[in-house]
């Protein structure tokens, strides 16, 4: 059984991913794709932290340029004390054994070409874990922590499941014997039983092996049971970060409050009505100024309607003009801890300075067949 440190083992300070627009005929660069923009995060040892957000927010860029599998703009990233950014090829190589990763198409991740006995071969060739005539044996092995046959060793990916691909990707991330694991939307292309299988499986992984998990989703239902503390993604940067009960009973961020009201709620009897945000979300191309969700934030809205006009501002909205704070547009807020807890840190000006908060029916937690933190 592994220990109960849980001290931090990845950090990400100031992280910029931006990609550049080239244009004309000599490809000059005319702009840039700003996917990650100044994101701060921490994985602890033995513990998992999701990153939630609508598709397109930044969220796997994230984890691919955490792993320097995409080139970071600017920022740090450091894992266990070493800069990954910094480090040379050779270290590089041995740092990767530690930081593996499990994709979200457990279709296009597997090569069709080799069998599966190769393909969770690989990473021991590679990192030359085990001798040539133990690698049989290590790989059974593995197979056989995932939940699959050592028969199946000798088989390609397309004679599998998608949920069996996936138990195959999981055992391929093993092989390296890592310490942390991007988990990058690892059930969200699989049937709602599967999930439930793979969930479970990644779980007990993580308690008789210590692992530490970056679980990048969109499904929040599956946030609130899995992991330990969230971050909420929203336009390339993150605008609330707490332990996951914390953020669950409390939102404070109008963008967090608008995803928790979206989730199903499998409960006639207590149903909600959840407001629509209005917009879309703004291109990364060319961001809004200040907050980034100011043109949709019904909080900013809100209270511009109770403030003087020198500090409002009018701003286009689905055709129409809508007042909203001026402060909003003018300053990038930044992530701070709530007044009464330094665990829970949130990016929303108006709450900073203490703004109202939103009104918002109080509901009870969802049930999403879940017993005893296990998905079944």
């Amino acid at each position: 059984m592994p220990n109960e440190d849980h001290s931090p083992i990845l950090e990400v300070s100031g992280l910029k991913t931006w990609f550049p627009i080239h244009r004309g005929p000599f490809g000059r660069v005319k702009g840039h794709v700003r996917a990650v923009d100044d994101v701060d995060l921490l994985v602890r040892r033995g513990r998992t932290l999701a990153l939630v957000g609508e598709s397109g927010s930044g969220k796997t860029t994230v984890g691919r340029t955490i792993l320097r599998l995409i080139p970071a703009t600017a920022g740090q990233v450091t894992f266990e004390g070493q800069d990954v950014f910094r480090i040379g090829r050779g270290k590089l190589k041995r740092m990767r054994r530690q930081m593996q990763i499990i994709f979200q198409d457990p279709v296009s991740s597997l090569n069709p070409r080799m069998t599966v006995g190769d393909i969770i071969a690989e990473p021991l060739v590679v990192h030359r874990i085990v001798p040539r005539r133990l690698r049989q044996e290590r790989v059974e092995s593995l197979l056989h922590r995932v939940g699959l046959s050592p028969a199946y060793i000798n088989r390609y990916p397309h004679e599998f499941s998608g949920g069996q691909r996936q138990r195959i990707g999981i055992a391929r991330a093993l092989a390296s014997e890592p310490k942390f694991i991007i988990c990058d939307e690892p059930v969200s292309a699989l049937d709602v039983s599967i999930q439930a299988q793979i969930l479970n499986l990644l779980k007990d992984l993580q308690r008789d092996l210590g692992l530490s998990y970056l679980f990048i989703a969109h499904n929040l239902a599956v946030v609130e049971h899995f992991a330990d503390e969230v971050a909420v993604m929203y336009l390339g940067r993150i605008v609330e970060r707490a332990p996951v009960d914390k953020l669950y009973s409390t939102p404070l961020h109008p963008y967090t409050q608008s995803l928790l009201a979206s989730v199903p709620r499998p409960d006639p009897v207590n149903r909600h009505d959840s407001a629509r945000l209005p917009g879309e979300v703004p291109s990364p191309v060319n961001p809004p100024g200040g907050c980034p969700f100011h043109p949709r934030c019904p909080l900013t809205r809100k209270l511009a309607q109770e403030l003087p006009p020198n500090q409002t501002l009018p701003i286009a909205s689905e055709g129409e003009n809508v007042l909203v704070v001026r402060r909003c547009t003018e300053e990038i807020p930044r992530l701070a801890a709530a007044p009464t807890d330094d665990e829970h840190l949130h990016a929303c000006l108006m709450r900073q300075v203490g703004g109202a908060d939103l009104e918002r029916e109080e509901s009870p937690p969802l049930d999403h067949g879940l017993d005893e933190g296990r998905w079944v």
